[in-house]
């Protein structure tokens, strides 16, 4: 150890740090030093170093851009999923020359364009999607129609939103089917049905108790005060008008069967 004396005033140089100790003044015992030094140079007094010291903050994580990647595409899927159902509806209404039902579909259509837009810039960063339902299967749908090219276009539009889907051709076979092959999740069912309607297929299905709390959707043209039917688990769960607008179908259905509960 070097010992120095220094009176007030008189400095201490280190050269090869760069720095410089100055005695400023003396009073009750008390040496007040004055330092200079480059700021790469760290000084502290010896009970501070003697001290733990705080961590410095921790850096924010990193984005996991895997993750926001995946989610981005899974968004983009769900999407175009959406709107390729809509472009077929819209090339067969082109083809009948339903020229308004078309127009309502381009509508819809720009509607979700324009809606994932704003979602994947929000803020500036991707907004991620609702959390896949975690079934193990695609949902099922039965689909009950009399009309076979309803029923086919019907039913191909839900295959490719993601429904398993068997048909029928009234409510007799739809019976037939539930008693045969067990309930599936959904029961989408025409009303004016031959031999054994809507209403009367409700009814049915409602009064067998492992059967009443099956989600049933009307798919009609008509109203269900037409029908005399009630909304809800009771009756019907959710009512479509024709013409249908598969997306807005689709969408809904979705809803639904992940709440598991009627609205």
């Amino acid at each position: 150890m070097l010992v120095l004396s220094r009176r007030v005033n008189e400095k201490i140089v280190f050269p090869g740090l760069q720095a410089v100790v100055e005695v400023l003044g003396v009073k009750a015992g008390a040496v007040r030093l004055g330092v200079t030094a480059p700021p790469e140079v760290l000084i502290l007094r010896e009970e501070l170093r003697q001290r733990p010291t705080n961590a410095a903050p921790a850096a924010p994580a990193a984005p996991d851009l895997k993750a926001e990647r995946e989610r981005l595409i899974q968004l983009v899927c769900n999407r175009l999923k959406v709107s390729g159902v809509g472009l077929e509806v819209l090339r067969g209404q082109l083809q009948a020359g339903q020229a308004e039902d078309a127009l309502t579909v381009v509508e819809r259509l720009a509607e979700d364009l324009q809606l994932l837009q704003r979602r994947l810039t929000d803020d500036g960063r991707p907004v991620p999607p609702p959390p896949a339902r975690p079934a193990a299967r695609p949902p099922r749908a039965l689909l009950v129609e009399d009309n076979a090219n309803e029923r086919e276009l019907l039913a191909r539009f839900l295959r490719m939103g993601g429904f398993e889907v068997d048909t029928a051709g009234d409510g007799g076979d739809a019976l037939d089917y539930l008693h045969a092959r067990g309930r599936p999740d959904v029961v989408l069912l025409d009303m004016g049905l031959p031999r054994c309607d809507g209403p009367t297929t409700v009814r049915a299905i409602r009064g067998e108790q492992g059967l009443a709390d099956l989600k049933i959707v009307a798919v009609s043209g008509s109203t269900p005060e037409e029908w005399g039917l009630g909304r809800g688990p009771g009756g019907i769960d959710r009512w479509f008008r024709k013409p249908i607008d598969p997306s807005a179908l689709i969408r809904d259905l979705e809803r639904e069967l992940d709440r598991g509960v009627s609205s």
